[in-house]
């Protein structure tokens, strides 16, 4: 049966081997076998098998070595794998399941355990498998729906416009050229927002931010960091005819990266500005004790209380159409994902047509 499922066996006495692969294939299964873990590892080279079981104590490589190997594969983190193993003592059985094994089946095994175990690790990995898949296609669908509209409007300036000035340069007053190279400017900068935020969401993903946070965390003064925000978001607030109004003690020593929590605070300005059509943003700044508390409001459009628990969600984007809203809705996932990091807390509270707050709460040690 060529669809069946492959359940991988690695033991170091060819009788369990034996016996094990026997069972697994009248119940239906198809089989590898393996007597030590290298063998083990020179299979998985070949064959990606939907279910690994492997006994503990085995001559060079041990079971947990060779499970801590697997894992190193990622094609093969989310295959499911039984330990087995003559000892049944509490220590053994969580060490195992403390690396992160599925299950553990202590020698002799019981035919009717075995067999249940296997079915059931085999229809949750296929559950999982189905639930994935399914949120792989809307998070596909949401990128592509992102991209074709963030893209192409923004290339539209830049196309649109060039083309213009390229063929009717000799009759395009100063004027009307200034106006098209801000217009080819702000496409090109949406588009620059767009792929940093892209990049941004990747190194989040894939470790590569909690990496670099854990080299870049220090005792700063987050005081300093104000006026370089203040410079940056006032002069949008002011563009807009809104009010943009700063309250920060002078000293408040932080741990954090000075880098990823300045981000953080600058998309939360960002979005202040963005949807305050009139009124004010307000800055905060106050040391708690334990934490240096951040926030930022504003006087615009606010959300529905039943959105507030999915905005910091990947892509989610509240009333896109109605409000034109810019951008692929990453920059709320992108703030609460780099608080997350820096060991802080976000949290959000909203009235619709009466405002935001943001509050941001930074560990003083």
């Amino acid at each position: 049966m060529p669809d069946s499922p492959l359940i991988l066996l690695v033991d170091d006495e060819q009788v369990n081997l034996e016996l094990f692969s026997a069972i697994l294939e009248e119940e239906g299964y198809r089989t590898l076998s393996a007597r030590d873990a290298a063998y083990a590892l020179k299979l998985l080279e070949s064959d990606r098998p939907d279910l690994i079981i492997s006994d503990i104590y085995m001559p060079e490589m041990g079971g947990f070595e060779f499970y801590e190997k697997v894992q190193g594969l990622p094609e093969l983190r989310s295959v499911p794998f039984i330990f087995l193993s003559a000892l049944s003592d509490r220590a053994h059985v969580r060490e195992g399941k403390e690396l992160g094994a599925d299950d553990y089946l202590t020698k002799p095994i019981d035919i009717d355990e075995l067999v249940t175990t296997v079915r059931g690790k085999l229809k949750r990995a296929a559950s999982m498998r189905s639930a994935m898949q399914n949120e792989f296609e809307a998070l596909k669908e949401q990128v592509l729906s992102t991209l074709s509209h963030e893209l192409n409007t923004p290339l539209t300036y830049i196309i649109g416009f060039s083309e213009i000035i390229s063929s009717a340069a000799s009759s395009i007053t100063t004027d009307e050229l200034k106006e098209f190279a801000d217009l080819i400017h702000h496409g090109g900068g949406r588009l620059k927002n767009l792929v940093d935020d892209f990049l941004i969401t990747v190194q989040i993903d894939s470790g590569q931010t909690r990496g670099y946070y854990e080299t870049d965390k220090k005792r700063f003064n987050l005081a300093e960091s104000i006026p370089h925000l203040q410079g940056e978001y006032a002069p949008l607030a002011a563009e807009k005819g809104l009010g943009f109004t700063v309250n920060a003690e002078k000293e408040l020593q932080v741990n954090a990266s000075e880098t990823l929590v300045r981000d953080i605070i600058g998309r939360l300005l960002s979005n202040a500005v963005k949807f305050t059509p009139k009124g004010s943003v307000t800055l905060s700044a106050t040391d708690e004790g334990d934490n240096v508390k951040v926030e930022v409001s504003d006087t615009g459009v606010g959300l529905p209380e039943q959105e507030l628990p999915r905005v910091c969600d990947k892509f989610y984007q509240v009333n896109k159409d109605k409000q034109q809203q810019q951008g692929a809705g990453l920059g709320l996932y992108i703030a609460k994902s780099l608080a997350d990091i820096n060991q802080c807390k976000l949290e959000l509270s909203s009235i619709e047509n009466s405002g935001t707050k943001a509050t941001l709460l930074i560990p003083t040690r």
